[in-house]
């Protein structure tokens, strides 16, 4: 449902994260600039791939994977082998390996990395360029990404159907499922890719001096990341993901679950520095004319990181092309790929044309098949990433130890980025109008008083004091009060409406709610909060790539609240939270003395059931990286004693918004 009440402030979390990664991005720029040799150079792509290797925290893998070939084709000069390989135990990913069936080895090798692409390998443009890479003379392996292809993930499960077969809602519910169990859905895709490039180098028909790797879109994102982590790889071309954040937070891009490399943004990197990190590599940048990956940014990507490809002495290695067409992987765009890996492969020039692609006509879907029944989920012994998920909850909840409240204070400021309540100082107060609260077209009986307080540079909290319809209008906070402070699940404003104190009832927006509800990034699906690719979601991923989270931000904006509110002598502070509201509220509670008891209504039962559970409604800004870990909100709600009460819990499922 929409709020009732106006967001008046619906820009404020855009402007907010323009104005921050304006300013990253000009310290970064300053740094590029002072560069002035080849050691200056050296050193600032070691720094990158430091700051990169850091960002994925790759696991250990344990030499080549074991691959099944589960059937071979000849067809067009060509042999497809269909194989499967694990590349976690008993975690398999689908691949067709093509090469040219009569040509002299080693053989330069390409690995193809699918783009959001629901046929994974079999989509059309990821097709024709694996094989005519081969029919080039060109060893390629071409992986399924997870939830594409033959790797669906929810395939059976109850109350998926707004999930199941559709890629990128799979991969977004899988990362915030994986992010509580301390773990990076993009790590799960690199570490895939990262396999597969194991399994192709264990071929004896390649040359591993001469290996590249390419996708489009989410492959482009794919490629611009592996390459990034790396050494093997000889030469790079991501198609139609390189711009820079900066434009995608300006355009109000939300960006999938595995392009949000955790703290890159607060490590001082930007997208360049991915195809810096291995520089002078050979690498092609493709992007479209018109593509939503900003093609201003693709150029200006390629400048900057063309300097410093100069002053290591090869500035030819580093090559730009713009389609002239729309986002994908366009002829034009593959064509361009085929000559750049012909010159950097060491293979003759052959004219890159429409006429010169393979004819994909000449093998079916059904023949590149893997599995028996089309899908990993029906082979027995598999698992899929939901069951490891669950695994490590377990270990977790047998291993952690219950933490009183001065432990769980000291556990959320040591991990996350809460503040410390004795750092908060009281926020500037600006007085704004007051509004009649409305329902149903008609004038209802309370007037709001309105304040904002600025919790930080470019923050406002929107704070109401609802009273009685001509009774009382606040032009000032007033002092020496009992203070119900309401934390919303969606607007202070609508939800206060029903709600009754002891005290002064005031009401508290947090940042992203209620009057500063963001109308920038959800044209598409205003009316529903939890959307998966909403504002809510961006701007979270915003925090992520910051090294923050929203939940911690809401917390600093009650917090600051707390410090206004004790500034006016106010005695005593009720704090209730419903909703999302109520985690913010008990967190606020465990952190900050000043509270005196909190209310909790329709509270999320745990955060260890958002992971659990299948389908999980809870959006990703409520949860916290690897919180189980160390807690979960039962064991806070018990530390906290009798100064919490939790009224009820809300279904996980059923009701989207309470």
């Amino acid at each position: 449902m929409l709020s009732k009440h106006p967001a008046v402030f619906g820009s404020l979390l855009q402007e907010y994260n323009v104005a921050r990664i304006r300013e990253l991005n000009r310290e970064r720029s300053a740094r590029i600039a002072a560069l002035e040799s080849k050691a200056d150079a050296e050193a600032y792509v070691a720094g990158v791939r430091a700051k990169i290797a850091a960002s994925f925290a790759l696991p250990e893998r344990s030499g080549v994977p074991e691959a099944v070939i589960c059937s071979k084709i000849e067809r067009d000069g060509l042999v497809i082998e269909n194989i499967m390989f694990n590349s976690r135990p008993d975690f398999p990913v689908t691949a067709n390996f093509y090469r040219p069936a009569s040509a002299s080895t080693p053989l330069p090798a390409v690995l193809f990395l699918c783009g959001h692409a629901q046929e994974g390998k079999c989509a059309d443009a990821y097709l024709v360029g694996a094989m005519t890479l081969a029919k080039r003379g060109f060893a390629v392996l071409i992986i399924d990404p997870v939830s594409q292809g033959e790797r669906y993930q929810f395939i059976n499960v109850p109350n998926s159907l707004a999930v199941a077969g559709r890629c990128v809602l799979e991969h977004n519910m899988l990362g915030k499922q994986l992010w509580l169990c301390d773990e990076f859905f993009g790590t799960w895709r690199a570490h895939d890719a990262l396999s597969a490039l194991d399994y192709l180098l264990s071929r004896p028909e390649i040359d591993p001096s001469r290996v590249g790797v390419t996708g489009n879109s989410g492959g482009g994102t794919m490629t611009t990341f592996v390459q990034a982590l790396d050494p093997r790889f000889t030469m790079a071309a991501p198609s139609c993901y390189v711009t820079s954040w900066q434009r995608n937070i300006e355009n109000e891009i939300p960006a999938d679950v595995e392009q949000i490399p955790p703290g890159i943004l607060a490590s001082g990197c930007e997208m360049g520095d991915f195809i810096l990190a291995y520089a002078p590599r050979p690498v092609l940048l493709l992007g479209q004319k018109n593509d939503f990956f900003d093609a201003r940014g693709l150029k200006e990507t390629f400048e900057e990181c063309r300097k410093v490809y100069k002053l290591l002495g090869a500035g030819e290695n580093l090559q730009l092309f713009i389609g002239p067409t729309d986002h994908g992987y366009s002829v034009e765009n593959r064509c361009a790929m085929y000559d750049f890996f012909n010159l950097h492969g060491g293979m003759s020039a052959n004219a890159a044309s429409a006429e010169t692609e393979a004819d994909t006509s000449v093998v079916s879907p059904a023949e590149l098949r893997c599995t028996p029944g089309g899908q990993v989920a029906g082979v027995p012994g598999t698992r899929g990433i939901h069951d490891f998920i669950v695994e490590k909850l377990d270990r977790f909840k047998a291993e952690r130890k219950k933490l009183d409240r001065a432990g769980l204070k000291k556990m959320l400021l040591a991990n996350y980025s809460f503040p410390d309540p004795d750092t908060v100082i009281e926020p500037y107060c600006r007085t704004l109008r007051c509004t009649y609260c409305t329902e149903q077209g008609a004038l209802a009986a309370f007037v709001y008083s309105r304040f904002a307080l600025e919790s930080e540079p470019g923050i406002l909290v929107p704070l109401l004091i609802k009273s009685e319809k001509y009774v009382k209008m606040y032009m000032h906070f007033p002092e020496d009060q009992e203070i119900d402070l309401y934390v919303p699940h969606l607007s202070a404003a609508d939800e206060l409406l029903d709600f009754t104190g002891n005290g002064l009832i005031c009401g508290v927006d947090v940042r992203g709610i209620g009057e500063t509800r963001s109308l920038n990034c959800d044209l598409d699906n205003v009316e529903d909060f939890f959307d998966a690719y909403g504002s809510d979601y961006h701007y979270n991923s915003c925090e992520i790539m910051f090294n923050s989270s929203t939940l911690a931000a809401r917390v600093r904006d009650l917090l600051s609240t707390v410090a206004f509110l004790k500034s006016r002598s106010c005695r005593t502070i009720r704090m209730t939270g419903r909703g999302q509201g109520a985690v913010a509220a008990v967190l606020a509670a465990v952190l900050c003395d000043d509270i005196e008891s909190v209310k909790l209504l329709d509270a999320p039962r745990s955060f260890d059931s958002m992971a659990r559970e299948r389908i999980s409604v809870w959006p990703q800004a409520l949860m916290l990286r690897g919180i189980l870990k160390y807690t979960d909100l039962p064991e806070i709600y018990e530390a906290l004693g009798e100064k919490c009460q939790v009224v009820n819990y809300a279904d996980n499922f059923i009701r989207r918004e309470i």
